[in-house]
């Protein structure tokens, strides 16, 4: 009879701890919902650096006081958390980025892939036998649609894309000069924390963020409740869709992890909507005055470790999106919508920045 234990036998010359390490995979999905549970309930807040016992955090977190210590032992168990010797529970080392306040914060991008993304993953079987998007075996829409109808999951996916923004942006300003540019461009710029960043550190630029009417909607909300926030006066946000129209009169537009969500059609059909802005800005410079830029930031997936970051693109967007491995694959996407590289460089943030040219089929860089 079962005592309710999972339980493996081993078999001949089965090496020792293999069916633990079975086991601690097919269990990982459990552990990172544990983790989402609890940035949802902001436990590394409340323990504010300190130790605290169970009992308090589950009064100051509005958790159950029988289930929570589980969940904070599940979590000791995997390293986020750590006991003292009364047996008080505190935030290990190396897990400070689970604190919303915490400058490197990454609380809304676990809740993000323990939750909805990992939902997704429910329709993993039909992306290995179809190719198709699990995301839209599950919920039946694309993700944007999703995220569109959905405003609390699109409050998580936009918080989430600006906490990986902060390093992107820090990485971006740290290398490029800004100093020939007036107005940036951020097409697919999500909550405006990229564009925000890049003008704090340059106070000569103004900014456009390009994203969905319900991002731009919110982020404008949130700029204007800030009195006297230094950015009101330099920031505005233009709903659009990027496929169709990108606002003119940027000197600089920049896609940050934009065109790995689509097919190579549809990375194309952006890339087109931002080279006709350019063109038409362009038409207006006066003589001698730079035709604008393009910055595309893209992580380039390149050994085999990078194999499960390509699955989970897949599952989600299925697999005509792009994965981009080298070089060669993110030129063709741009030759393909008639932009040329001027050059390439690797940022601090992992991303790869590509400098481009509107108009150019030669590639100088």
């Amino acid at each position: 009879m079962s005592d309710g234990r999972i339980g493996h036998e081993e078999a001949p010359g089965e090496a020792p701890g293999d069916a633990t390490r079975l086991m601690e995979i097919a269990g990982g999905g459990c552990a990172s919902r544990v983790l989402a549970v609890a940035a949802r309930l902001r436990i590394a807040d409340v323990l504010d650096g300190g130790f605290l016992p169970a009992d308090e955090i589950a009064e100051r977190t509005g958790a159950d006081r029988d289930v929570l210590p589980l969940l904070l032992q599940v979590l000791v168990t995997c390293g986020i958390f750590e006991r003292d010797r009364h047996g008080a529970f505190g935030l290990a080392a190396g897990s400070a980025a689970l604190r919303s306040d915490h400058p490197g914060s990454l609380r809304n991008f676990v809740i993000l892939l323990a939750e909805t993304y990992d939902d997704a993953f429910g329709g993993l079987l039909e992306t290995a036998r179809t190719g198709r998007s699990g995301f839209e075996q599950v919920f039946g829409v694309p993700l944007y649609e999703y995220l569109g109808r959905t405003p609390e999951a699109e409050g998580v996916f936009d918080a989430a894309m600006a906490e990986l923004a902060v390093p992107a942006a820090a990485a971006l300003v740290e290398r490029f000069d800004f100093s020939g540019v007036r107005r940036v461009v951020d097409v697919g710029g999500g909550d405006g924390t990229m564009i925000m960043s890049i003008l704090t550190g340059n106070p000569h630029l103004e900014g456009v963020c390009v994203d969905r009417p319900s991002v731009c909607e919110r982020a404008d909300a949130r700029l204007a409740a800030t009195a006297g926030h230094p950015l009101a006066g330099r920031l505005r946000f233009h709903p659009s869709d990027i496929f169709q129209e990108v606002s003119e009169g940027g000197d600089l537009y920049l896609l940050k992890n934009v065109l790995h969500d689509w097919s190579h059609e549809g990375g194309v059909r952006i890339l087109s909507a931002v080279r006709r802005a350019m063109t038409r800005t362009a038409r207006t410079h006066a003589p001698g005055v730079p035709r604008p830029r393009l910055i595309v930031m893209e992580p380039l997936l390149e050994t085999e470790s990078d194999a499960a970051h390509s699955l989970f693109q897949t599952v989600i967007c299925g697999k005509e999106t792009r994965s981009f491995g080298r070089h060669d694959d993110l030129r063709a996407l741009l030759s393909a919508a008639d932009f040329g590289v001027l050059s390439v460089e690797r940022l601090s943030s992992g991303h790869h920045a590509f400098e481009c040219a509107a108009g150019r089929t030669a590639s100088p860089g």
